[in-house]
């Protein structure tokens, strides 16, 4: 045992002092010191990492994280300090300790700690330790601190709906009359009813569904209100934040969000309230997207911007403001290709057609508008000179709302990039069977295609062709997994270590992870019959498939939410600028806890990687 804790020991010393310790392995999440137990002495963590943190109703926080050669339960060593004769301490902790990875420690306890303590060398460094984690302690909390001002000046990011929620709401049960309901909202100047049985939320109707369902089909207003009711409405927890509510009714296109705990209705809250509450430019032109024509579409680039702006600013969490931003950017696309079928002749389609986006729009990562990235899939190759003329108008109209053409013309507008079933599937084919580096490129690009216009059932076909071309891809996974060898993600000790040494002061967030991440997914999911889906549904059917644990994926999702929170923050800033928009982080610009929190994001990923090239 070559560490200063041993040192000063002939070999007779220190076999008798380390029989008196303990060595443990421990697995991925499981506990290795729990709250409110006694402690009796230090671990020494001789491989692997593991985290300390404060157990929470809602989430862990994490208060450190411990390596290789670090002491754990140094938080207590203040009692051995004050009276190292006593050889323990019963104080209590409130802090837990738990394997992030496979771990190996040595229990050493405070008696034998005890035996030590004469001798200067090990008073030095474990004093050394306590100054050194203490540091640490200081640096969080002054992170702390400083993330609460910017929460207090942006109070709403710290809203919780039960802080904005209206309780003056109306409620009827669901066998009152239309016409009763209808006199509830007028009487009271409401917008919406609540519809219940036996206290129980069933159902809601706003003064819109009257219009529409009531007045225009010219409904019986003695019939039951649950008739016209749209049942089983979304709804919220009155915990839940503030921008949680917003994005949820922006996500599902509607107004009116009730607020509901075991079922039982606390409140109702309003999108107008809401962004009143918020701030008047906070989706200011997002509700205009459906009626965009060739003269508004443009502006409606400046007021998604602004979304995104002001969710950055409130902090709301990065996979949830790309769900959002992706949400606002599909309408905007699906706008493009409305518009481009209304420029054609007067005539509909002449044939069922999907039109699909790759990349970052395909992967819902997208933040900023980036290059045109998609293709199209038509029914019958008879009418293909309609779907020639269609791309090209859809390609126009897509930048003119200022998405760029492509410059490697991966387009529906080329004709390699657009085709009836049989063409794709001999194209697909061709892929697999000569699987040459070009193809490879075009595949990997491919493979993160969703649906954003179309048919469905045409859909559904292209999908189980896709499947069908892939029984025989062993040699093309093959190739493809070779790809990912040849670019690993970079090692936690080598050269991440020394990287964060400074001896490197950047890191290619996108070219050496979350590409390397993509790729290591697509191959995994293809390799189990996965060949549609976002990065986060991939992730979630390997899941169900058992092909990653439960703890695994949840700790890959908040990873890849961690690396994307970087690389969304950084090329936002840049945009603010003015600047050519890079994925590169400076890491000299990072806390000690951020490069630690960073390290540890990149290693869960790059066990991803490394589970995928086992299987070649």
């Amino acid at each position: 045992m070559h560490h200063p804790l041993f040192h000063n020991l002939t070999n007779e010393e220190r076999t008798n002092l380390l029989t008196r310790c303990q060595t443990h392995t421990f697995t991925h999440h499981q506990p290795i010191l729990k709250a409110n137990e006694t402690r009796e002495g230090l671990f020494l963590i001789q491989s692997g990492t593991v985290e300390v943190y404060l157990p929470a109703q809602d989430h862990d926080e994490v208060l450190e994280i411990i390596k290789k050669d670090q002491l754990i339960g140094l938080s207590h060593f203040i009692h051995f300090l004050s009276d190292p004769a006593s050889g323990t301490t019963d104080e209590a902790s409130l802090l837990q300790v738990r394997a992030i990875d496979d771990v190996t420690a040595l229990y050493i306890p405070f008696s034998v700690l005890k035996e030590r303590w004469s001798d200067p060398a090990v008073r030095e460094y474990l004093l050394i330790q306590v100054s050194v984690r203490l540091y640490d302690v200081y640096q969080s909390l002054a992170e702390q601190v400083q993330l609460g001002k910017k929460l207090t000046e942006s109070d709403t990011s710290t809203l919780r709906v039960q802080d904005v929620l209206s309780k003056k709401f109306v409620q009827a049960a669901s066998t009152d009359t239309i016409q009763t309901v209808a006199q509830k909202l007028s009487q009271t100047n409401q917008t919406a009813a609540v519809i219940t049985l036996n206290n129980e939320l069933q159902g809601i109707i706003t003064m819109h569904d009257f219009v529409n369902r009531v007045i225009t089909n010219g409904k019986n207003l003695a019939e039951p209100v649950h008739t016209v009711m749209t049942p089983n409405p979304i709804t919220i927890e009155p915990t839940a934040f503030f921008y949680e509510a917003i994005t949820t009714m922006l996500l599902n296109g509607i107004k009116h969000l009730p607020v509901t705990d075991n079922k039982q209705t606390l409140g109702i809250v309003t999108l107008t309230e809401l962004l009143q509450i918020k701030s008047a430019n906070f989706l200011k032109g997002t509700t205009e997207i459906s009626t965009a024509n060739k003269e508004t579409l443009p502006t409606i680039k400046t007021a998604l911007y602004s979304t995104l702006g002001t969710m950055l600013q409130q902090q709301v969490p990065t996979l949830h403001a790309l769900d959002v931003m992706n949400t606002l950017y599909d309408q905007l696309i699906q706008r493009c290709i409305e518009l481009g079928i209304e420029e054609m002749p007067p005539t509909d389609a002449p044939a069922r057609f999907c039109f699909y986006l790759m990349g970052s729009a395909g992967r819902r990562e997208q933040f900023l508008l980036t290059d045109q990235d998609h293709f199209l899939v038509y029914e019958d190759d008879s009418k293909k000179e309609y779907f020639e003329q269609l791309s090209e108008k859809i390609v126009a109209n897509l930048e003119h709302a200022g998405y760029k053409r492509c410059p490697g013309d991966m387009m529906a507008s080329n004709p390699q990039w657009r085709g009836d079933l049989e063409q794709w599937e001999s194209r697909i084919r061709e892929w697999v069977l000569h699987a040459t580096n070009d193809r490879l490129l075009l595949a990997q690009n491919f493979f993160s295609y969703r649906l954003i216009y179309g048919d469905d059932t045409l859909h559904e076909q292209f999908k189980a062709s896709i499947e069908q071309s892939l029984d025989r891809a062993k040699i093309f996974l093959y190739r493809l997994s070779q790809l990912e060898r040849d670019n690993p993600i970079p090692a936690l000790e080598q050269p991440i270590r020394s990287i964060f040494r400074m001896q490197k002061k950047t890191i290619d967030l996108k070219k050496h992870i979350l590409f390397p991440y993509h790729h290591s997914l697509q191959i995994l999911a293809l390799m189990n019959g996965i060949t549609y889906g976002t990065p986060i549904e991939k992730i979630d059917q390997l899941h169900e498939k058992k092909i990653l644990s439960n703890s695994f994926q949840k700790d890959l999702k908040a990873s890849i939410e961690s690396i994307l929170d970087y690389y969304v923050t950084n090329r936002w800033n840049q945009h603010q600028k003015g600047e050519a928009l890079t994925s590169t982080l400076d890491l000299t610009k990072l806390t000690t806890r951020e490069k630690e929190e960073l390290m540890l994001s990149i290693r869960l990923i790059k066990e991803l990687q490394s589970h995928m090239l086992s299987y070649y």
